[in-house]
């Protein structure tokens, strides 16, 4: 794989859904990928939630060691910034103007229309059915941005 693109993702607390994202798209590439996630408002240092933690084992994923860690701390080159809701790519393109061009909506740049539901407060079903569809999506990004087999562009929603 020649120059893979640093990927960050981005979600509220970096306990659940950017975590997982981190650690599925890990599993793509057998951990062998530049990638990182953050969060908009976590308690820095806090553990993935165990159910996120048991959702991403199937895909062959890891959050064991993942600790939480605050937008505003992380430093890096990044290719691309993946949210998990409009609203947040908004709220980050305010706190992060300098990563302005990077930043998308995951749902958004696969032509998705629903954003990812932060899924606090459910059960493992919830977190397993997140899991699923957030390999579904990444599965979908690697071959974008990886494979080449079409533009790295945001695709069109048909709205």
């Amino acid at each position: 794989m020649e120059n893979p693109p640093n990927i960050l993702f981005v979600c509220t607390g970096n306990t659940c859904r950017s975590p997982m994202a981190e650690a599925l798209w890990k599993s793509l590439f057998s951990g062998e990928y530049p990638v990182q996630s953050a969060g908009l408002a976590p308690w820095p240092g806090q553990a993935a939630h165990e159910y996120a933690q048991e959702a991403v084992k199937p895909y062959g994923g890891n959050l064991q060691n993942h600790r939480a860690k605050d937008i505003r701390d992380v430093q890096g080159d990044f290719d691309w910034i993946f949210t998990m809701t409009r609203e947040q790519a908004a709220q980050l393109q305010q706190m992060r103007p300098e990563w302005k061009d990077k930043i998308f909506s995951l749902p958004e740049f696969l032509a998705e229309t629903e954003g990812i539901a932060d899924p606090i407060g459910t059960n493992q079903v919830n977190y397993d059915s997140l899991a699923w569809r957030l390999y579904r999506m990444l599965t979908k990004l690697k071959r974008r941005l990886v494979k080449g087999e079409s533009s790295a562009e945001p695709e069109e929603t048909g709205e």
